[in-house]
C-alpha cells in the first residue's frame, strides 16, 4: 500500500535530506537526472549501478524494486510502473541542486582518497 504521491516542487528540504540520505537512492537519482525524462527498465539500472556499489546484483534489485523506487515515487521524484519494471524521473530542480553538490563532494573525495 503506497500514500498518495507527493507533488515533487512542495517537497521540504527535509524530505530531500531524506531521500539523499541513501547511497543507492543518490547514486539512482543522479543516473536517472541524465536521462532527460527517458524511461529506463530496473534491469537495466540495476548494470549500471552494480560497478558503483558494493552490494550483490540480486540484493541491489531487490531494494530497489520494493524499497528505494517506490520510495522515490511516492515523494513524485520518478513515476515507476513496477509491473513493467520502468522508470522515468521527474525533474526537481532543488533535488538536481543537492545532487550537483553531493556529486561534487564524491569527487573531490575520491580525489583525496
Amino acid at each position: 500500500m503506497t500514500r498518495d504521491t507527493t507533488d515533487p516542487a512542495e517537497l521540504s528540504l527535509d524530505a530531500l535530506f531524506e531521500i539523499l540520505a541513501n547511497q543507492q537512492r543518490r547514486y539512482t537519482l543522479c543516473l536517472l537526472s541524465e536521462m532527460d525524462g527517458v524511461s529506463t527498465a530496473v534491469s537495466v539500472l540495476v548494470d549500471v549501478l552494480i560497478d558503483d556499489l558494493e552490494i550483490s546484483r540480486d540484493r541491489l534489485r531487490m531494494n530497489l524494486r520494493h524499497r528505494h523506487l517506490p520510495k522515490m515515487a511516492n515523494y513524485g521524484l520518478i513515476k515507476y510502473n513496477w509491473q513493467e519494471g520502468t522508470i522515468r524521473y521527474q525533474s526537481n530542480d532543488r533535488l538536481e541542486a543537492l545532487l550537483e553538490v553531493s556529486e561534487r563532494r564524491s569527487r573531490s573525495n575520491r580525489t583525496t582518497e
